[in-house]
């Protein structure tokens, strides 16, 4: 518990300072938390409930951070088209079972002895494209500092839409998305040297780099009030060949579901 509270803090801290006074011109942001229920580790088939910290901010069409988005600059953004670096931060894997902000469940003793994977942020670039008003195309590239040291790529496309007929529209988003990575990514997560397998029983297994996952991902945002929503989301993903044949893998297919609340200012 004592991991969650920090994330919590933030979020009431950000709505108490909302409710204090207006943020700036062209500035926009949101605080709030809520839930998801996911597996303990990739390939992992022990679920376990965690908080999920939702805040983040924006300027105008240029400047976005957020737990969900990461930190990026629209640096070209025009004709539909939007571009500019990325930062984003991976958490990292503990081999106690443990998944971060852990509210209840099991955890998953299989990886007990693999070693910890350190968290490392992640910068790169991405490039988005509105296909028409309706789907969106994005890729991202970004390459780990430290921890697992690797080559990360995310694509994806979403269809999105405005649901009519209530007091406040009601937003749908779903559509597909693929992980990428490196062999140092690849190795680092699903890879099993001789120390590794002494320790674990596991075999050894050196994976190549290759995709990760690959699945499709939905969400629906309700308003409540003009100032607080919230969203539902789920997902399903399915472990690549490389990651997927690993040993510490106890299933290659991955869901989530979730939901959060959100106060908007």
């Amino acid at each position: 518990m004592n991991k969650i509270i920090p994330a919590l803090l933030l979020s009431f801290a950000l709505c108490g300072a909302a409710s204090a006074q207006d943020m700036p011109p062209g500035w926009t942001a949101n605080a709030g938390a809520g839930v998801m229920y996911s597996p303990a580790y990739v390939g992992s088939d022990h679920y376990q409930l965690s908080a999920v910290p939702d805040v983040s901010v924006k300027y105008e069409d240029k400047f976005f951070a957020g737990v969900r988005d990461g930190v990026g600059y629209n640096v070209v953004n025009q004709n539909g088209l939007r571009a500019g670096p990325i930062a984003r931060y991976d958490f990292g894997r503990d081999d106690d079972g443990d998944k971060f902000l852990r509210l209840s469940g099991d955890k998953a003793d299989r990886i007990n002895g693999m070693g910890d994977v350190d968290g490392a942020p992640e910068l790169g670039g991405f490039v988005a494209y509105d296909i028409n008003e309706a789907i969106t195309a994005k890729g991202e590239v970004r390459q780990a500092i430290g921890g697992h040291e690797g080559l990360v790529g995310d694509l994806s496309a979403d269809y999105h839409t405005q649901i009519g007929g209530l007091p406040m529209p009601v937003y749908f988003s779903a559509g597909p998305r693929m992980k990428i990575a490196s062999e140092d990514y690849q190795d680092e997560y699903f890879g099993v040297d001789a120390g590794q397998s002494a320790r674990t029983g596991l075999g050894t297994y050196d994976p190549d780099g290759g995709i990760v996952s690959y699945g499709v991902g939905t969400s629906l945002t309700v308003p409540l009030t003009e100032r607080i929503r919230t969203t539902a989301f789920a997902g399903y993903d399915r472990l690549g060949e490389e990651s997927g044949d690993s040993p510490i893998v106890e299933s290659r297919n991955q869901g989530t579901i979730g939901a959060s609340i959100g106060y908007a200012f």
